[in-house]
């Protein structure tokens, strides 16, 4: 909760700055990068407790799977004034917490893992002649974690230029992995700049 706050901060203390308008960027190019936190849902981040042995001597464990900190860069192509083209990698860390119990002593690791993403999506900006505009997208990604799974994933958030080529991009995106056993969802909030070539 705290990184979140932190992060939310972050994001309304660059809002509160002074900004141009937004510009057209039909035809343009920009980039940028992002940084964000992750959260799980559903059985591939569910809490699985095991117990076993006799009476006088029981062994007991659990593992959880949790997300941690994103990290992404992202280029988009603006099609119409209010429709972007949206390429996206993603790289995502995590951690499965292990717990056990035996004669009595207890013990905790942890293990850390990541995958990465690549993402295209398309991107819908409701008021792309304000400052401050909102967004929706959506795609499909490729995820890569050793195996290679396809996926899904829809969002929004809100873009807040401080002049004609530097902006605030800022959103949650949720996630679908499709994979041989139970699909894997899990929620982004992520806050980044983003930079508009050719435009001054």
């Amino acid at each position: 909760m705290k990184k979140l706050c932190v992060l939310a901060t972050v994001v309304l203390a660059l809002c509160a700055s002074s900004a141009a308008s937004a510009t057209d960027h039909v035809g343009k190019w920009s980039a940028g990068g992002y940084l964000g936190y992750a959260f799980g849902f559903g059985d591939a981040f569910n809490e699985y407790k095991f117990s076993y042995g006799t009476p006088g001597s029981v062994y007991s464990y659990s593992y959880q799977n949790k997300l941690g900190f994103c990290v992404g860069g992202q280029v988009k192509y603006g099609l119409k004034p209010n429709l972007d083209l949206v390429g996206n990698l993603d790289y995502q860390t995590g951690d499965v917490d292990v717990k056990g119990r035996t004669a009595g002593f207890g013990y905790g690791v942890s293990d850390s893992y990541d995958f990465t993403a690549l993402l295209a999506n398309v991107l819908y900006t409701l008021s792309p002649e304000k400052k401050t505009t909102p967004n929706v997208t959506g795609g499909l990604g490729i995820y890569m974690d050793g195996d290679t799974n396809l996926g899904i994933n829809l969002g929004g958030g809100i873009e807040h230029f401080f002049q004609e080529n530097l902006s605030l991009d800022a959103g949650a995106r949720f996630h679908m992995i499709f994979s041989d056993g139970d699909n894997v969802t899990f929620l982004q909030i992520r806050a980044g700049l983003m930079y508009y070539f050719g435009v001054k």
